[in-house]
């Protein structure tokens, strides 16, 4: 359910930016509300309140992200119908078809020390020609897989790590 109440709000945002064209900086405004958002999570809560009249909840969104625009509509909306605690799935939602009208792939790749700018330069090539996508990397270090790379791309997970080879091999000798 709660992924569906997200899709679907994100969906409706995203016809009505294609067609206003508009797409890009709602995309942008939308993220920095978010982010607004993860850092002030008391304030998704004081929006979602049933306590707090919508005369001040509209205040209260007015001073914190202006009082114009389509994403200070959209949020305003959601709050009027109870879904601002819904916000980051919205987001998240819209956020893929972005990326997918876009033709971008977003990847993290996890590696056990930071990748120099060579190593990083050539790797995002080389994903960009196997996905044929516009590859926005995302780098995570975890001294923990000892070398090698993990590979994550929504739902995919690719593991190439020296402990993933090790976990693969310990797994077979308690099968044997």
């Amino acid at each position: 359910m709660t992924g569906d109440v997200g899709k679907l709000y994100a969906d409706a945002l995203f016809e009505l930016c294609t067609e206003s064209g508009c797409i890009e900086e709602v995309h942008e405004d939308l993220n920095q509300c978010r982010m607004v958002f993860d850092d002030n999570p008391e304030l998704v809560k004081l929006l979602g309140s049933p306590v707090i009249l919508n005369d001040e909840k509209k205040n209260v969104i007015n001073s914190v992200f202006g009082s114009e625009g389509i994403v200070h509509d959209f949020i305003c909306l959601v709050t009027d119908k109870k879904r601002i605690g819904y916000f980051d799935k919205m987001t998240d939602s819209f956020n893929i078809r972005y990326n997918e009208y876009k033709n971008v792939a977003e990847m993290t790749v996890i590696t056990s020390m930071p990748l120099k700018k060579e190593l990083r330069d050539k790797l995002v090539k080389k994903l960009e020609e196997k996905s044929g996508k516009t590859v926005k990397l995302k780098e995570e270090v975890d001294p923990a897989i000892i070398g090698g790379i993990i590979l994550k791309q929504g739902n995919t997970l690719i593991d190439n790590s020296i402990r993933g080879r090790l976990e693969a091999v310990a797994k077979q000798l308690k099968i044997q």
